[in-house]
């Protein structure tokens, strides 16, 4: 018990102190998305990110390969959101999460298909 009570401070300095771990943990966001995690399986295609800056917020499109099913990876998304604070809720084809004044949609363009896409986009709620 003593252990694990003095192994967690120096975990946590040891984290703090370390650049290149740190810089690790900035790197398991979307780029462009930083609340959202970059699951496993699932990556941004180059060339394919669109981001406007508006006076009621920003508007952000990324196109995702990922492996596995569209609606497996959307449900880990709905878990992983609700645990930053999103309100997330499943469609068919679809996932809805929103917080503060932002909405994040992602889209499965074609459910059938195993390793697929999917289009994630943020908008500002009007």
């Amino acid at each position: 018990m003593k252990f694990k009570n003095t192994f967690l401070p120096l975990l946590f300095v040891a984290l703090i102190a370390s650049p290149s771990l740190a810089q690790d943990t900035d790197q398991s966001f979307l780029e462009g998305f930083p609340d959202v995690p970059i699951l496993a399986g699932v990556r941004g295609i180059d060339g394919e990110s669109v981001f406007f800056d508006t006076p009621s917020g920003i508007i952000a499109e990324v196109k995702l390969l990922i492996e596995g099913g569209g609606d497996q990876v959307m449900n880990i998304y709905a878990e992983s959101l609700t645990g930053l604070g999103w309100s997330c809720e499943k469609k068919p084809q679809s996932l809805l999460c929103a917080r503060d004044k932002n909405r994040l949609i992602f889209i499965d363009t074609d459910p059938k298909v195993k390793n697929g896409r999917l289009i994630l986009r943020l908008e500002p709620i009007k």
